[in-house]
């Protein structure tokens, strides 16, 4: 009776091989996507957050009314959006939310709105302040996730205020004594004590909101997930490699002993 061992299929050896180049590629699409630009998943972000954003403008709690100056909430989305997906996000989200108080100092003015209509207050700090807030995020990167995500919100804020009081400050220093019946002396003072009494309380509302939110969004979208390096690529690729090349091997010498065991049972 003859003894025919039939060689091993190496089907599977191919399959490995065609996965690992289907990953190769989808490397190298995921990096095209990331030089050109913005991708879809920010710009899926960015519309929400700019969403929520106008919507709290509309509904009276985004602009909350407080003595000369409006306290504001809109600053949370810009801020979310610049720690969950980076300061690119948070500028794109920033931009609309100066827009958005551009158009509600013109529409609903109040004694200080002729200093926002200026886009140099209204709209530049609220792009550059959620950048400085990921800034602050990176520098805290040995912090545990929750007090490094409030500082940052917190300082955000800060230096929201710092750059929009400042501003005025430097351009308008002149029609803000006039506008608050102040003499020229008492117009820093003055700035200083409504950043404060203004500032404070909206750094330490972001850091209690953003907090949460922020944590959550990161989890879902495995921000704090630790990625491979190359060398463990490499690695991982090399030990596929060898696999594949032990499963050939063995099917060549499957393939030789074949004529020899053919010839013994004959």
């Amino acid at each position: 009776m003859n003894n025919i061992e039939r060689p091993v299929d190496d089907n599977s050896t191919v399959s490995i091989q065609d996965n690992e180049k289907m990953k190769q590629v989808e490397r190298k699409e995921t990096k095209k996507q990331k030089k050109s630009g913005i991708t879809i998943r920010e710009l899926t972000i960015i519309g929400l957050l700019a969403g929520i954003t106008i919507a709290l403008g509309v509904s009276g709690y985004g602009i909350i009314p407080l003595g000369p100056l409006n306290v504001t909430t809109l600053h949370v989305p810009t801020l979310i959006g610049a720690i969950v997906e980076g300061p690119k996000v948070g500028a794109f989200v920033g931009f609309i939310f100066g827009c958005y108080s551009l158009w509600q100092n013109i529409t609903a003015p109040n004694i200080l709105s002729p200093l926002f209509i200026n886009p140099i207050i209204s709209v530049l700090p609220r792009i550059l302040f959620p950048v400085l807030a990921y800034l602050v995020y990176l520098l805290l990167w040995k912090a545990p996730q929750g007090p490094r995500i409030i500082v940052s919100a917190f300082m955000g804020t800060v230096f929201h205020t710092i750059m929009v009081m400042g501003l005025i400050f430097l351009l308008y220093a002149d029609m803000f004594a006039v506008k608050m019946n102040l003499s020229p002396d008492q117009v820093l003072g003055s700035i200083v004590f409504l950043s404060v009494t203004h500032g404070i309380p909206e750094a330490v509302f972001a850091a209690v909101i953003v907090t949460p939110v922020a944590m959550a969004l990161r989890k879902v979208l495995r921000k704090d997930t630790p990625k491979k390096s190359k060398s463990e690529d490499v690695t991982t690729t090399t030990a596929t490699t060898g696999a594949a090349n032990t499963n050939k091997s063995a099917t060549v010498e499957v393939n030789e002993t074949k004529p020899v065991e053919e010839n013994i049972t004959k």
